[in-house]
């Protein structure tokens, strides 16, 4: 998931890695959101707060999780709370303590010595963070069961993939050490490409590819075989405001042909990974499974928790009658 190779985009990245698995519906740490329970427990322990079919969320288990998750709001729980019911009872059986654990090394390998302190700034233990992944592959698992991979969703997918290539990307703090890089390509190649090695620069990725910072992807899928980036790509962290700098020799270009079909895997994960990431397909699904499962809050204070998605549904369908 996180290309080990490039050290610079790795600093970029570091902030990002918790918000990855903070997607939409399982929102995680809130930050400073206070916990509010004294409302809910004036009836006792063991009151309702959310029904559903099959189950409930009782005050004592409200109060459970708050203490595993502190610094999360009271809504946010039940929210998680609720969505973990329902999807563990639908795809349970599909998710894997192997699946969560393989995802948990791979984020603890990617932050490295910084990882202890990620979890941490996010409000996360190792345990609570598997579990988070866990929701989060439920939710994966969730969205792509209702995906249609139609012909005319691969075209459209088809249209801005680019296969996969195979580069040199040197990054860069400053602009001065980028442009230094550009004239050695220059002037040496050789020994651009042996030195280019020797920092392990070599990617292979294609326009899917999440990692590679979109300006670098879009400067090198132009490049014909054996050629360097005129000038450095500068690239801005959405985060931090800070600026980093690229260098892209093309190895080896590809040119993808007419043939959709030859590409059909990886279109159906560039479709599955942009259904995941719309909000209103995503909130549309998760309100099918509020309604199908007849949840219901009792307290005043949170009746309009899942109100966000029935928005999503009540939008979306005004917006289809309008075309």
């Amino acid at each position: 998931m996180i290309l080990n190779k490039m050290k610079q985009y790795h600093q970029d990245m570091k902030g990002k890695i918790i918000l990855n698995l903070k997607k939409i519906g399982l929102i995680a740490v809130t930050g400073v959101a206070a916990v509010t329970l004294a409302a809910c427990g004036q009836d006792g322990a063991n009151s309702d707060i959310v029904t559903m079919k099959g189950d409930t969320i009782r005050v004592s288990d409200l109060y459970k999780e708050a203490k595993q998750y502190p610094s999360t709001g009271t809504a946010t729980l039940l929210q998680n709370m609720t969505f973990n019911k329902i999807f563990e009872k639908e795809f349970g059986k599909k998710v894997s303590e192997k699946d969560v654990n393989k995802e948990f090394d791979t984020q603890k390998t990617s932050l490295g010595s910084n990882f202890a302190s990620a979890l941490q700034q996010a409000g996360y233990t190792e345990a609570s963070y598997k579990d988070s992944i866990r929701s989060q592959l439920l939710l994966k698992e969730v969205v792509t069961s209702k995906i249609k991979f139609t012909d005319a969703e691969y075209k459209a997918a088809f249209e801005t993939y680019h296969p996969t290539v195979e580069t040199y990307i040197l990054p860069e703090t400053t602009e001065d050490a980028a442009k230094k890089l550009v004239e050695d390509a220059k002037n040496d190649a050789g020994a651009f490409d042996k030195s280019a090695k020797e920092k392990k620069a070599e990617m292979k990725f294609d326009s899917s590819n999440a990692q590679i910072p979109e300006e670098v992807k879009t400067a090198a899928f132009k490049l014909k075989d054996g050629e360097v980036s005129a000038e450095p790509i500068s690239v801005t962290n959405a985060q931090t405001g800070t600026k980093s700098f690229y260098v892209v020799k093309m190895i080896k270009n590809a040119d993808k042909g007419t043939d959709w079909k030859k590409y059909k895997k990886e279109l159906k994960q560039i479709i599955t990974t942009n259904k995941q990431n719309d909000a209103t397909f995503v909130n549309g699904i998760i309100a099918s499974y509020l309604k199908d499962y007849n949840v219901k809050v009792k307290p005043t204070e949170f009746s309009n928790i899942f109100s966000s998605y029935e928005a999503a549904v009540t939008g979306s369908s005004s917006s289809s009658k309008s075309k």
